[in-house]
């Protein structure tokens, strides 16, 4: 099934999947089933969902439950289910498992679900999996919808997306030569799922002394005008009946084009959370305040697009970073709010004091919660930077 056409897609990456996942998928489902319904993903749907939408978004559209694929899950026979999932024959199987009997087994294992079944890929069907569902009869019966949702990307922020693959590094530069054959079809074909999320039909520009850039340009060029030639209703920027702009230009280059970058340390907020400070998947854990509450307990927060400061912050130096966030605590303990709590203390209270004694006000508590979680977070990176220097 090709992606919804639409008047006017985002320029924000993150509303286009947002977007694509809430109506090819829930409203779509909701459409066919009145009622409510359990969400099943293996890993990488689950990391895919998890970077634009959260369990708030899930329960507008009925998901009561979200579930691993891959562990064992309680039985729902009154509810239907949605399967996300990537395209492989592991998820598949797995899927399948739900809805067969075990060979050998004396008994008929009963279904984990009820009848409504829909199943949502993130990128194309390969035969052999179809081959697989077109088999199992008490599946196929059941199936409501089946569709490729072609969003096999993490989009992290509004105009910066990654293909999730933390190994591919050593695989591409494998052979110096020629990017490999496996590798440039799974690169190509998670590009395709951008560009088809975006209605872009990109030109294609890359330097001509290398291979790597040659190979994945003309994979993905084949991938592309594969997709385009399934998929008769998607539409794309620059094509017939959507002139409003050009069409898009995608650049392919290797780290030869750039060989300094990975050498140099950038003093930016992001970068420096990201190169000196514990974090994974944009949680990273820390103990506020420790010299006035030794046993305050270790927080954990999200740095993503749903946090503000960070959003505002993340590219500014760190100096700059520092000094804005103090400006900001300062302004507000020298508020009317803040000098009246100064003035029944009947005592004088240093900066940290006042900021800690404003957070129990609820007018301050979120906003002076978030000024210190970020206050600690840049005031760590200096420190762990400074003692990189000085070993």
């Amino acid at each position: 099934q090709s992606p919804s056409p639409s008047q006017k897609a985002p320029d924000d990456l993150r509303s286009c999947v947002q977007n694509r996942i809430i109506s090819d998928v829930f409203q779509n489902s909701c459409a066919k089933f009145p009622g409510w319904m359990v969400l099943v993903v293996d890993e990488p749907a689950l990391r895919t969902i998890s970077s634009v939408l959260g369990m708030y978004d899930l329960m507008e559209h009925r998901i009561t439950l979200t579930e691993s694929l891959g562990k064992k899950r309680a039985p729902f026979r009154e509810m239907g289910v949605i399967y996300l999932v990537s395209p492989t024959e592991e998820s598949v199987d797995k899927i399948i498992e739900d809805w067969t009997t075990p060979a050998g087994a004396t008994k008929k294992k009963p279904h984990l679900y009820g009848d409504n079944v829909f199943i949502y890929f993130l990128n194309k069907i390969p035969d052999s999996v179809i081959f697989k569902i077109k088999k199992c009869k008490s599946l196929l019966r059941r199936i409501k919808a089946l569709a490729e949702l072609n969003v096999d990307f993490l989009a992290k922020e509004k105009r910066v997306f990654h293909f999730d693959m933390k190994s591919s590094f050593a695989n591409i530069f494998q052979s110096r030569q020629s990017l490999m054959p496996d590798v440039g079809q799974l690169l190509g074909s998670k590009l395709v799922t951008v560009c088809a999320s975006m209605n872009e039909y990109p030109h294609i520009r890359y330097p001509a002394n290398s291979q790597l850039c040659n190979d994945l340009a003309m994979t993905f060029h084949s991938l592309m005008n594969g997709f385009i030639g399934s998929n008769p209703t998607w539409w794309y920027y620059g094509g017939e009946g959507h002139k409003e702009r050009d069409r898009s230009t995608l650049l392919i280059l290797d780290r030869s084009s750039d060989v300094l970058s990975p050498f140099m340390h950038e003093f930016t907020y992001q970068a420096m959370v990201n190169d000196l400070l514990p974090i994974e998947d944009d949680k990273i854990s820390y103990k506020p305040d420790v010299a006035e509450n030794p046993d305050v307990e270790e927080k954990e927060v999200l740095l993503n697009e749903n946090d503000q400061i960070w959003v505002e912050l993340k590219t500014k130096h760190i100096a700059d970073v520092i000094q804005t966030l103090s400006t900001r605590i300062r302004d507000i303990v020298n508020s009317d709010s803040g000098a009246k709590l100064a003035k029944d203390s009947g005592k004088s209270m240093s900066l940290s004091q006042m900021a800690s004694a404003l957070r129990s006000l609820p007018e301050y508590r979120e906003v002076m919660s978030k000024l210190s979680q970020h206050m600690h977070i840049s005031h760590q990176c200096m420190a762990d930077f400074n003692k990189q220097v000085q070993s």
